[in-house]
């Protein structure tokens, strides 16, 4: 009996590893800026991102109030810093969403992925396991308009437990 529970255990061990974590990679994230009207508003945005030590590059999109940004490789993204940083520059984050690349990763109850130490809650679980490049939408008061958080928020929760790091709420 103890040599079966034994040659068990590693398989056991390979499951819980996909379950838990994943080999994972942000790209680009996009967000979307609350009172952009001119240029130098925009460039005042772009600056501000730009200081963050894991931002590789910044486009801003005037006239669709927007922008796109470059993640450096390898380096730990940080979407409360670069929501925090339109807000220095003295506007409000309309949405912020990110493409995350995912290698051979499965969500062990349905709801919830953890990422180089931080916990993605989803608001509604993913209905197959998560692979390729997903597109998260954070939720949240600094992510969002407040009307919308609003409606929101009732059903967040943190589901996954105990975080090494921080605990973002999404949903694709």
């Amino acid at each position: 009996m103890k040599t079966m529970l034994l040659k068990a255990v590693p398989i056991w061990l390979l499951i819980l590893s996909f379950a838990g974590g994943a080999q994972a990679q942000f790209e680009n994230v996009y967000i979307g800026v609350n009172g952009l009207t001119c240029s130098q508003c925009s460039r005042t945005v772009e600056m501000s991102i730009r200081k963050l030590s894991f931002v590789a590059d910044v486009k801003m999109n005037l006239e669709h109030t927007e922008g796109t940004i470059v993640l450096k490789k390898n380096s730990k993204a940080d979407m409360e810093k670069i929501a925090q940083a339109v807000m220095n520059a003295g506007f409000s984050v309309r949405y912020l969403q990110a493409d995350l690349h995912i290698d051979n990763s499965a969500v062990s109850s349905g709801a919830c992925l953890t990422y180089n130490g931080d916990q993605f809650v989803f608001a509604e679980a993913p209905k197959a396991p998560l692979a390729g490049t997903i597109k998260l939408k954070f939720i949240g008061k600094k992510y969002m308009p407040k009307s919308d958080f609003k409606k929101v928020e009732a059903h967040m929760s943190d589901k996954c437990g105990n975080a090494t790091g921080k605990v973002y709420h999404v949903s694709m």
